[in-house]
């Protein structure tokens, strides 16, 4: 199956800090791909590329085989790629509906009511979700995890053919992950793909496809199957390549 986007040399610097070095990866769909990595490895870097937040200052991504400059997120969201990031990004005074149409609106403007817009976040809630979500209360004066929630219903309403999700477990209970992890499977079983960003070691057991391994700004493994272990996994992620 051909990729349906890849990086080749990507490499990214701010100021003296080599941020990215000449890092190449490939992304099927129906797959999800996480990036692993500690502090400081590049992971934010290469999303924030990749979702158009950041512009790389060499290397190539190609769409489908067809190389792309992207000039900004919205460029991005237009080729198909939506970025939910590790900051809960909300606008407090604007109510939990408002909030998951922010960037959305045109997708749901034309042939849909509101009371069909409503539906269909509150029903794309109902499956990220345990609880029951005031689409209507201020989304500052809702607690945390809701408004994580909210986040990432948007990062899906987008119609992405690939999501990027950069840490967005930290702020879920258990029971709201794991319908976020159904619908993560959902969502890649009818032909998108997610890239994944944690350090949460359950969780990359549970979920992952493939795994990227990021160290000082580089791409230094590509695990999949019976290879996505804890042992090997640690192994790659502190360099320790006589326990690989």
């Amino acid at each position: 199956m051909a990729a349906f986007l890849t990086t080749h040399a990507l490499s990214k610097t701010f100021g003296e800090t080599r941020a990215l070095s000449e890092v190449s990866i490939e992304l099927e769909t129906g797959y999800v791909y996480t990036i692993l990595g500690e502090n400081g490895s590049g992971k934010s870097t290469l999303v924030k590329s990749l979702s158009g937040i950041i512009p790389a200052d060499k290397g190539e991504i190609r769409i489908e085989g067809s190389p792309v400059r992207p000039s900004g997120p919205k460029d991005m969201i237009e080729r198909g790629i939506s970025v939910v990031l590790q900051e809960v990004l909300i606008a407090p005074n604007r109510s939990g509906l408002e909030n998951v149409l922010i960037g959305c609106d045109t997708l749901l403007s034309y042939g849909y009511t509101g009371a069909e817009r409503r539906e269909k976040v509150s029903s794309l809630i109902d499956r990220l979700s345990t609880r029951k979500i005031d689409l209507d209360c201020p989304a500052g004066e809702l607690p945390l995890n809701e408004q994580q929630v909210l986040v990432i219903a948007r990062g899906f309403l987008a119609r992405p053919r690939l999501l990027i999700l950069d840490e967005i477990t930290a702020a879920l209970d258990l029971s709201d992950r794991n319908k976020v992890f159904a619908e993560i499977r959902s969502f890649c079983a009818k032909g998108g793909s997610v890239v994944f960003v944690s350090h949460r070691m359950p969780e990359i057991m549970e979920l992952s496809d493939v795994v990227y391994v990021m160290h000082n700004g580089s791409q230094t493994a590509r695990l999949a199957g019976d290879d996505i272990n804890p042992k090997t996994l640690l192994a790659h992620l502190t360099q320790d390549s006589q326990n690989v």
